[in-house]
Parts: C-alpha cells; sequence; structure tokens
C-alpha cells in the first residue's frame, strides 16, 4: 500500500480483470496520513483461500507419509517380512477346510486377545503357517507388542552375548522377548537343536508362562520333532492351560 496526506476528489481505481474496476479503500493512519488500496481485495482473499487450501493437503499428504513411515517401521520390527508386510487374512485363500479351519482358529485367536494361551502351528513348507501367523501381528501391532522372529536368529542373538565386545547380555535378550505381549518363534527345528539352544528356549517360553503371555510357535515338524528340537518342557508350558494345536496336514500351495 502507499500513503497519501489525505482522501482525493477523485478516488483511485482498482482495474481487475477478473472481478472488474472499484473505488480503492482509503485507511487513516495514526499519524494522519491515509493507506490507499493498491490491489484487489478479492484476488487476494481468493489467494489466501487457495493457498490455505494448499497448505492443509501438504499437512495431511505429510501426515498420511509419516503415518505410513510408522507403521511400516513398527511393523519391521515386529519382524514381518518384506513379502507378507501388510498381510491380512484375506491374503489366506483357502481351498479346502483344514485350511478354512486353520484360518478360522487364527482370526479367532486374534479375536480372544490378549490372552495367556500358547498356540503350535505345525505342518509342511508351503501350508501357509508364517502368512497366517504375519496376518495375526499385523492385526495386533498398532496396540501390542508383538515380534515374529526365526528361533535360530534368537540363538544367534544369545550366542553373539559370549563375545567380549557384546553391548548387550543374554539376560536382557532373554528379558526382551518373555515381556513381548505376543512372541511368534518360526521355523521351530532349523537349529541344531543342542542342550544349550534348549535351555535359551525354555528360558523364554518359561518365562513367558510364568507371567501368562502367550507364545506360538511354528514348525515344519510334527509335534513329536518339536518336542525333540526344543524340549518336552517347552511343549508342555505351550501346551499348559488351555493351549491349542493347528496341524497344516496338506500339501504344499507353492508351485
Amino acid at each position: 500500500m502507499k500513503r497519501v496526506d489525505s482522501i482525493p476528489t477523485q478516488l483511485h481505481i482498482i482495474k481487475c480483470e477478473k472481478h472488474g474496476d472499484h473505488e480503492a479503500k482509503y485507511t487513516k493512519c495514526h499519524d494522519g496520513k491515509y493507506f490507499v488500496q493498491q490491489y484487489c481485495f478479492d484476488c487476494v482473499k481468493e489467494s489466501e483461500a487457495k493457498q490455505k487450501l494448499e497448505d492443509e493437503r501438504i499437512r495431511v499428504a505429510d501426515d498420511i507419509e509419516r503415518d505410513k513411515t510408522r507403521k511400516e517401521r513398527l511393523r519391521a520390527n515386529a519382524g514381518i517380512s518384506k513379502r507378507n508386510l501388510y498381510k491380512t487374512f484375506d491374503d489366506y485363500i483357502c481351498t479346502n477346510e483344514g485350511q478354512t479351519k486353520a484360518k478360522n482358529d487364527c482370526m479367532r485367536y486374534v479375536e480372544n486377545f490378549p490372552t495367556d494361551k500358547s498356540l503350535i502351528m505345525v505342518g509342511g513348507v508351503g501350508t501357509g503357517k508364517t502368512l497366517l501367523a504375519s496376518a495375526m501381528i499385523e492385526s495386533l501391532v498398532d496396540k501390542h507388542k508383538c515380534e515374529i522372529v526365526k528361533l535360530i536368529e534368537i540363538v544367534r542373538e544369545l550366542k553373539a552375548t559370549w563375545s567380549r565386545d557384546s553391548e548387550t547380555s543374554e539376560e536382557k535378550i532373554i528379558s526382551w522377548y518373555t515381556k513381548l505381549d505376543l512372541l511368534i518363534i518360526d521355523e521351530v527345528g532349523s537349529q541344531f537343536g543342542s542342550d544349550t539352544e534348549k535351555l535359551f528356549i525354555f528360558e523364554i517360553i518359561d518365562g513367558r508362562y510364568q507371567n501368562m503371555k502367550p507364545t506360538i510357535i511354528i514348525s515344519n515338524l510334527d509335534i513329536n520333532g518339536v518336542k525333540d528340537a526344543i524340549g518336552e518342557r517347552c511343549v508342555d508350558r505351550l501346551r499348559e492351560g488351555g493351549g491349542s494345536m493347528i496341524a497344516f496336514n496338506w500339501n504344499s500351495s507353492r508351485a
């Protein structure tokens, strides 16, 4: 705006191709002079409204991106693989009664969560155990501390603490896995099955049992093979208090 000493007889005309020509407004200043309108107020209002909408669009887009990043980080920290990221129960296609029952059992488990009841999922390769387990994590991870992890990875973590330069300890790792709201241990039977490894896994499963925290284990072995792999004491802890087993006893769906 420019300033003038007084309001002239011939008022300044604001020319606007969009809103038409109109007389300028004069606003008195504290020193007695006047500010003279130099632009179309309607254009300014429209520009401000447009900018406000654009700012809101950017804010919403940023919020969506931040939420997406947060969710992906949460799921990555929960151990969900990229292949199974955001997989839901709808992604598990049933072609036989066994698959339908397994899917319904897993969905019911989620519906009844939190629970202290553990679950054993056994069956051959390619029968959908890990997919269903990932769908369970997907359903719970935004509200509960969950993790799906391969047994061999737990063993490696614990053995890594034996190194002199380790920044953590067996106790801290076992405490972490013991306190999770839900721990799913995948590929049980892929480890060596030494007495030390069995002791590790028993400490975790027993610690969770004592704290009434549920554990789900997944294995390509049958129940007897699971007992050999992690010890009968572990299986007893998983079955106590109403823990159940799902047998994936159909052929692989992988081509």
